[in-house]
């Protein structure tokens, strides 16, 4: 195969996957790339949501067992502090997430929809949850066999703090966020499911 083709069939894949090829190429070095993308959240306001990717040294389904587990995600993702299943469907669990949001504690309700055939988990802030500390929040998990043992995780987050935050500010911590949550991940998964943070 040419270059050129070798190199049209790696963007083609990127973008299949939401990254860029140089993205896809960090993560399959064992990177973690991070971006900030612009899109109009559901109030109609332009926002800016963080991307990760991340490749996990382990099949699809021993990854998707675990991200689709959450009574124990406060073992080893950072800053969260406490995890409360509240309702628990195949396709559907509702938790009460508490974090640790460095100067305050952020406390919200949120509908995490599990699509096993897409291997994928997305989340909304439940809106009706009276007592939501956070004004917004929408993210997801897609997952992607890269082989029988290794499995690309992209990871995509939008929070609205309801408070008023520079975007570079925001920029910064997506920067640092997001890789320290995808590496907790992959040591969590790579370790068989017993790493603690």
């Amino acid at each position: 195969m040419s270059w050129v083709w070798t190199h049209l069939l790696g963007v083609i894949v990127a973008s299949v996957l939401g990254l860029s090829e140089p993205e896809l190429t960090q993560a399959l070095r064992g990177e973690v790339p991070t971006r900030t993308e612009s899109f109009v959240a559901a109030s109609g306001k332009a926002a800016g949501r963080g991307v990760g990717a991340i490749v996990i040294n382990k099949s699809l389904e021993q990854t998707w067992a675990v991200l689709c587990r959450f009574d124990n995600k406060a073992e080893y993702m950072p800053r969260l502090e406490k995890v409360s299943v509240l309702s628990a469907e195949p396709s559907r669990i509702v938790a009460r997430m508490q974090v640790d949001a460095a100067v305050t504690t952020a406390r919200y309700t949120a509908i995490f929809v599990i699509d096993a055939e897409a291997r994928a988990i997305r989340w909304t802030l439940d809106k009706s949850a009276a007592d939501n500390s956070i004004a917004d929040t929408i993210g997801s998990y897609e997952l992607h066999p890269i082989n029988e043992d290794k499995t690309l995780v992209v990871y995509r987050s939008f929070v609205d703090s309801g408070r008023s935050v520079p975007r570079f500010v925001s920029d910064y911590m997506t920067r640092r966020a997001i890789p320290n949550l995808l590496r907790a991940i992959k040591k969590r998964i790579e370790s068989g499911g017993v790493w603690r943070k």
